[in-house]
């Protein structure tokens, strides 16, 4: 039977302060003073509130991850994983899917039943009040289950648009294994560039690529990384920082025109750098590799699937309290929201990864171990 390569865990960090990223960028729901939201947009530290740069660490992760077991070899020496279609869509159907469903259940629930409009004495802002404002329907809900909706004043999950995307991609993921591994790099390359100019969301598609080469030639650049010092690795970890910042730079100064698909790409560029740093300095993993920081890489899905339960639900009632007990300043409210969003989230997400990731992740596992077992594939 084969074995996965070694788990890399401090990647589970990465992932999981990438999610971090999304829940506090989207948790900004009402209207703080402008002194507060320059001093968020300020550079580098919005690292900490940007959710697209996240999302594009996402996507490269993704792509870095499923591709890995295709080219590196397994434990004990075993060649790469063989691709086995039926097992491999499997695994990400009831990996992505099955707990969006839960999700989705859960937040047309809590669209129906405690969602609300609050009093507070700092109103919530325009980008809160377009979402969940539509009637639940079941034409919508269809639609959304195919992940053919693309209206996020209509979608239960606004961050729909990103897990579709993982889907697709995960179908085209035999396609880029296959130009990438049989051919090379640059055939991939070429579809990517293609998929750019043509593709509205092309540039999404591009990080996914950009992780699975550099699944491919991950072995052969740490093998020169590794007896780099560490300036050299430092360095490199900020000039990843630095093309990491690319979107931010490009949206806040140009907005949303064609140079943002492009600069998506160098962000792209800036996580594969990040993740080539991390990879090679044993000291940068032993700062990643933390317990804590490791679960919440484990539990990042379910972060990302539950934050808008809590932002929408619970935050504005969360803030109508605070003003009912008297606390009106901004020096408390800004604290406060924050450590509401993420200690209901947090926890919201380890009951869902204990109670609905872990049993589907294993229910795939189990149905590819018989499908492997009948048709004879490792």
């Amino acid at each position: 039977m084969y074995q996965q390569p070694k788990r890399l865990e401090f990647l589970d960090t990465i992932r999981g302060l990438a999610a971090m990223a999304v829940l506090l960028g989207h948790s900004i729901v009402f209207k703080w003073p402008p002194a507060i939201l320059h001093l968020l947009n300020f550079p580098f530290l919005n690292i900490l509130f940007n959710g697209e740069e996240a999302v594009a660490m996402f996507f490269v992760l993704s792509g870095f991850l499923l591709s890995r077991p295709y080219f590196i070899s397994g434990q004990q020496g075993q060649p790469p994983r063989k691709l086995f279609l039926p097992t491999f869509y499997l695994r990400r159907f009831t990996r992505i899917w099955l707990p969006w469903f839960f999700a989705f259940v859960l937040s047309a629930l809590a669209q129906m039943s405690i969602f609300r409009d609050w009093t507070t004495s700092l109103p919530t802002n325009e980008w809160f009040h377009t979402f969940w404002r539509v009637p639940f329907t079941f034409e919508n809900a269809l639609r959304q289950c195919l992940f053919i909706m693309h209206d996020p004043k209509i979608q239960l999950l606004n961050q729909d648009w990103s897990l579709g995307i993982e889907l697709k991609a995960s179908i085209l993921l035999p396609l880029f294994i296959f130009l990438c591994g049989v051919w090379s790099p640059w055939s991939l390359l070429a579809v990517s560039t293609v998929w750019l100019v043509l593709s509205g969301m092309g540039y999404a598609y591009c990080s996914f690529i950009l992780g699975v080469i550099l699944a491919r030639h991950s072995g052969r650049v740490l093998a020169g990384l590794e007896a780099k010092p560490l300036p050299v690795k430092a360095g490199l970890l900020m000039l990843g920082l630095l093309f990491y910042e690319a979107h931010h730079f490009v949206t806040d100064w140009l907005g949303y025109s064609w140079a943002v698909r492009y600069s998506w790409v160098i962000t792209s560029a800036g996580c594969m750098l990040i993740l080539l740093a991390s990879m090679s300095s044993r000291r940068i993993q032993a700062t990643l590799h933390l317990p804590p920081l490791i679960f919440l890489g484990r539990i990042s899905y379910s972060i990302y699937l539950l934050q808008f339960i809590v932002i929408l639900c619970v935050l504005p009632a969360w803030m109508h309290l605070l003003n009912l007990w008297g606390i009106q300043r901004t020096v408390w409210l800004f604290p406060l929201n924050f450590i509401a969003s993420v200690c209901l989230t947090l926890g919201l997400a380890t009951l869902c990864h204990l109670w609905v990731e872990k049993p589907c992740i294993e229910l795939g596992h189990r149905l590819s171990r018989k499908i492997q077992a009948k048709y004879g594939n490792g």
